[in-house]
């Protein structure tokens, strides 16, 4: 199932919405949250539903702990679900903690 819905995501149409998704969302956390989260749960809820997961939000969450539930016993899983949370999810950067960038002062 979970090969079914990264395939979903690769889709021409799928990668099209996707992809305005991510242009209306500009990087902005909060606009990925109202943009591109909402059109990543349907791609998933139109590949899950055919697996009797509810075709709804709550569909996808159970369907996500199911796959996290999972993924410390196979890393098979693991890895098709890190890829999964990379086509939706931005990639974390940490703040550098070069000099003049915040922390101890020096003299």
């Amino acid at each position: 199932v979970l090969a079914e819905v990264i395939k979903a995501f690769g889709s021409p149409e799928n990668a099209q919405r996707m992809d305005e998704a991510r242009d209306n969302a500009c990087n902005d956390m909060g606009k990925m949250l109202q943009f591109l989260l909402p059109v990543a749960t349907q791609i998933q809820q139109d590949v899950i539903k055919a697996y009797g997961f509810s075709n709804d939000g709550e569909g996808v969450l159970k369907f996500a702990r199911l796959i996290k539930s999972y993924e410390s016993q196979d890393p098979e899983i693991a890895s098709m679900s890190g890829k999964l949370k990379a086509l939706f999810l931005p990639p974390m950067t940490l703040p550098s903690h070069g000099p003049g960038t915040g922390g101890v002062a020096t003299s």
